[in-house]
């Protein structure tokens, strides 16, 4: 349908907005401005400043309005940031269109996810309102700098260099900004660029021509006055003016206006009016006398083919422009020697004051690192990075304090080039709304910067080009732009043991558990499989994976079990998916392009030569570096890994410590209301205590480096050693008490084993198998015991199996594809309790016992290590985060011919005590009025507050293990 121009009387599409002949304003379809400027300056589309805005955004003040809403500065109260909330219009919440374009901007935007595109952080819906929440990017716009004039040639190719390399992260996802202009770039007092407001952004699949100024999301309650339509009208491409199709030709001319206006202070297309400066972009072409003298052809040559009329001899990608500005601008690294491979700025700017403060801190540094000797051709550098608040040791200051305290996941990464590092920063006692983070340390700058996007996120790890961050959250694998936004999600990993970013672009990581290695594109996918733990070999776990250059293999940590103090490393060939051990007592192993393996043994970083081409080891490994920390023994196995806190990087950075001391913990019995007592006059590493039927003795594990059953004596208040030999973490008495039940550890997989407690005949093996068990509960009369089979290789998990001890045989109870652990056999044997994941976490079942029939649910907001009171009239089921924060319920029950059971009612609310394994971990006293319980004690030693830094280290390690001649 042809629309004719009111001037001239030429016909145009019905889409266009301009006349194609004279530039003539047709009349748009849709909201007229007027009706816009009354709807946005609407008293109810207002929120008042210090309001609450869905519970947790409490609204500053407002920072601008548009055709698409309004936006506020506001702060979430419940990560104690600041963001950018923008709030859709009343007037548009009943207008299908508006809507959709309001769902779109918010689907276009999170999918979106580059350093120099302002991110979403959500989209909410409250109080009748739609809205947004967005990164808040301080700093001045772009239009507001090219108010004070021209930029400098330097300024101009930093600026939309990054503009462009925005553009082009966009377009590579068929994304498309359509909307480009000053107004819409922010320049951060660091000096970076962040391209706002998407919301007229479309896949290039949908290429609609819709263009109507009255509906730009730029327009504001000013719309009417003079001059702010033409700030719209002047980056508009001629497709756009004409209705034509658009695609992201359509940015790379208004980033050719942009560049234009950098350059000369003035807009390429202006006039007087809008219809003049729709004619301009039209008709006319720019002044381009007014560049600078100095503009180099190059980029002349970029400007005229940005600012092409047709879009068929455009350019035609913006990458091009951003290589072409890329070559002319200086490199920072220049001027900085190529044997330094941490360019800091200060040591070439302050030297004599960095000299000074390496001899006041030489003496502290030389505990931890030998001298470096004469020979080495490039000095071997060595500082203190202090990493609490207000500290400035050797220049450095982080904060705030590195990791957890004695963390055992591996907890920084440094960047191939040296200049930054990357590490977690997680609180002491993390609970449910704790806002951990990674931080960006960059090594020319004195403060490091929160990522965005990485709130309660661990174990950093880098891409080779050091764009991008992976990391571990809730439960999934993430990365995340180096300099924060919306991360992505790449897979679901539950508590991972490492992971590695190859040059093939494949993540390689060790799920939790007793799992072997997995792979994932870097772009997400399904996760497949390299390798599965040979239990035949005695090994129950690979982690720690490290990815050798040119996909030549993979090295990993072999654990035999999870608090294995002398694990070994391997090398796996992913050609073959064969693995070889390549070290006995060894672990988190890391490739030196110097020829060498750098791997920790027992808190030691060690350096062996290492041929690339065969695998394999070559010579004696040498100790390089002491006293590293490295979680090899903890209280909790299921959180040990053997990580070190240590990252090599032509320097190398590393946390002092050592091995991870074994932590002590309290014995204690807490009443109805969650009041303790302590039960033991010493501290061990106690774990899953049990009472004896006779309540008179307590049967439990001693973790830690031992890893043995012990009996405690309450009368005599000594405690003996029942097991020498292996290692067991859970333990259960027969009904008569003449026995203990326990896991052991002998070759490689524990099963289940008993012993007389007078130790009147030796440990007997009860059940043989190739899967990790755990004891869990017997019947009343001894005959058979229930216990928890890990069949994690078969994807069903944990799963519950029954021990008939006459003929020991063992007989699946409750096999899917399902979690089902914590089985308690009830005082009169007819039923019993466990906990499944079936309804996606973890709640306590109930159903008869051995069977058949119905099952009931017991809790009902999750719930897990079900206890039966001594009588079988009450029962009883905890609830705990992170083992910081526990609460205890009671469910009052009758198990008669028919089983009733109560609604749960919270006893206490107790924090600081143990529990998780697939079996019970605390008890109940004979009389049923007290809970034995182990209390975590806080650890003696305080989080790490500072790294050293050796720079230079790789002619370190020349020096101590020379390579010569194979």
């Amino acid at each position: 349908m042809a629309v004719k121009c009111p001037k001239c009387q030429s016909d145009n599409t019905d889409t266009a907005r301009f006349c194609s002949n004279c530039a003539t304003h047709l009349t748009p379809a849709g909201l007229p401005p007027a009706v816009l400027t009354k709807t946005l300056e609407s008293p109810a589309n207002a929120l008042s400043k210090g309001s609450l805005v869905a519970g947790k955004y409490r609204v500053l003040e407002e920072i601008g309005r548009g055709g698409m809403g309004v936006v506020y500065e506001a702060e979430d109260t419940k990560l104690s940031r600041k963001v950018a909330i923008k709030i859709l219009p009343e007037v548009f919440t009943g207008d299908p269109e508006r809507l959709a374009r309001f769902e779109r901007e918010s689907r276009v935007l999170a999918s979106l996810n580059h350093p120099n595109i302002a991110a979403i952080y959500g989209v909410e819906e409250a109080d009748g309102k739609r809205f947004l929440v967005l990164e808040l990017v301080e700093g001045e716009t772009l239009a507001d700098r090219l108010s004070r004039g021209a930029l400098s040639l330097e300024e101009t190719l930093e600026v939309c260099g990054q503009i462009a390399e925005g553009l082009e992260g966009a377009h590579e996802r068929g994304i498309i900004h359509r909307d480009l202009k000053p107004s819409n770039l922010k320049m951060t007092p660091e000096g970076k660029v962040k391209i706002l407001d998407f919301g007229l952004a479309r896949a290039f699949r949908d290429q609609v021509s819709e263009v109507d100024l009255a509906k730009s999301p730029t327009i504001t309650a000013d719309m009417t006055q003079p001059g702010v339509i033409l700030g719209t009208a002047a980056y508009m491409s001629p497709e756009q003016a004409k209705g034509k199709l658009v695609d992201k030709r359509s940015d790379i001319w208004a980033f050719g206006c942009v560049l234009f206006e950098c350059l000369t202070g003035r807009r390429a297309f202006q006039g007087d009016t809008l219809s003049e400066t729709v004619a301009a972009i039209l008709k006319g072409e720019p002044n381009w006398r007014l560049l600078p003298g100095d503009t180099p052809d190059s980029v002349r040559s970029v400007l005229r083919r940005c600012l092409q009329k047709d879009p068929h001899v455009r350019l035609h990608d913006v990458a091009d422009a951003r290589v072409e500005m890329l070559e002319l601008t200086p490199s920072p690294a220049a001027a900085i020697p190529a044997a330094r491979r941490f360019p800091l700025k200060w040591v070439t700017s302050i030297s004599a004051v960095t000299l000074l403060i390496g001899l006041l801190v030489g003496l502290e540094v030389m505990k931890y690192l030998r001298p470096a000797a004469s020979t080495i051709s490039q000095p071997v550098v060595r500082s203190l990075i202090g990493l609490e608040h207000g500290q400035r040791l050797a220049g450095f200051t982080l904060s705030p304090p590195f990791g957890f305290d004695r963390p055992t996941r591996t907890a920084m990464a440094v960047s191939s080039d040296g200049r930054f590092m990357v590490y977690a920063s997680v609180k002491e006692n993390p609970g449910p709304q704790d806002n951990s983070c990674l931080y960006l340390r960059r090594f020319d700058e004195l403060e490091a910067k929160p990522i965005a996007g990485t709130e309660g996120g661990i174990s950093p790890f880098l891409s080779p080009d050091d764009r991008w961050v992976g990391f571990w959250n809730d439960g999934k694998l993430m990365k995340v732009s180096i300099e924060g936004g919306v991360p992505a999600a790449l897979c679901e990993v539950s508590m991972p043991f490492g992971f590695s970013w190859g040059d093939d672009h494949q993540i390689v990581f060790a799920p939790a558990r007793g799992s072997g290695l997995s792979r994932i594109s870097a772009e997400g996918g399904k996760p497949e499989a390299l390798t599965v733990p040979d239990k035949s070999r005695a090994e129950f776990a690979h982690r720690l994976p490290f990815c050798l250059p040119g996909s030549r293999g993979v090295l990993f940590t072999i654990m035999r079990h999870a608090w294995d103090k002398e694990p070994r490393v391997a090398v796996l060939e992913l050609g073959t998916r064969k693995w070889h051990v390549l070290l006995e007592d060894a672990a988190d192993a890391r490739y030196i392009p110097t020829g060498h393996l750098a791997f920790l043994r027992r808190g030691t970083l060690t350096v062996v030569r290492f041929d690339l081409d065969k695998l394999e080891i070559i010579g004696q490994p040498v100790p390089a570096v002491a006293g590293i920390e490295q979680a090899l023994s903890t209280t909790n196995s299921s959180r040990d890994a053997a990580a070190g806190q240590f990252a090599i990087s032509g320097s190398l950075v590393y946390a002092p410590g050592g091995i991870c001391p074994d932590q002590e913990n309290t014995l204690v019995l807490l009443d109805r209301t969650g009041k303790a007592e302590p039960i033991a006059s010493f501290k061990a590493p106690f774990f899953a205590p049990r009472f004896s039927p006779d309540g008179r003795r307590v049967a439990y594990a001693s973790l830690g480096m031992e890893g043995h059953i012990w009996i405690l004596d309450l009368n005599r208040g000594t405690s003996s050693k029942l097991t020498s030999e292996g290692l067991s973490e859970q333990s259960v008495w027969t009904p008569d008490g003449q026995r203990v039940t326990f896991d052991l550890v002998n070759t490689g997989v524990p099963n289940i084993y008993w012993q007389p407690v007078d130790g009147s005949s030796p440990i007997e093996q009860l059940t043989r198998g190739e899967c990790f068990q755990w004891p869990g509960s017997w019947t009343p009369d001894g005959e058979t015991l229930a216990f928890v089979e890990d069949h994690a290789d078969m994807e069903t998990g944990y799963d519950i199996q029954l021990l008939h001890i006459r003929d020991r045989k063992v007989t699946p109870f409750l096999n899917s594809r399902f979690d089902e652990k914590y089985p308690e056999i009830s005082p009169d044997g007819r039923w019993i309790a466990y906990t499944s994941d079936e309804s996606g976490r973890d709640e306590v079942y109930v159903q008869p016992f051995p069977g058949p029939g119905g099952k009931w649910q017991i809790s009902n907001e999750a719930g897990d290590e079900p206890l039966w009171s001594r009588d079988g009239r009450e029962l009883f089921y905890r609830q705990s985060y992170h083992q910081r924060d526990n609460q205890a319920f009671v469910v009052d029950v009758q198990t008669g011919p028919v089983f009733s059971a109560s609604k749960p009612r919270l006893l206490f609310t107790a924090q600081g005590y143990s529990g998780m394994g697939p079996v019970r971990t605390w008890d109940i006293s004979p009389d049923g009025r007290r809970f034995l319980v182990v209390k975590m004690e806080e650890r003696k030693s305080r989080p790490v507050t500072e790294l050293v830094l050796v720079q230079n280290w790789f002619e370190e390690i020349k020096r101590l293990v020379p390579t010569g001649k194979k």
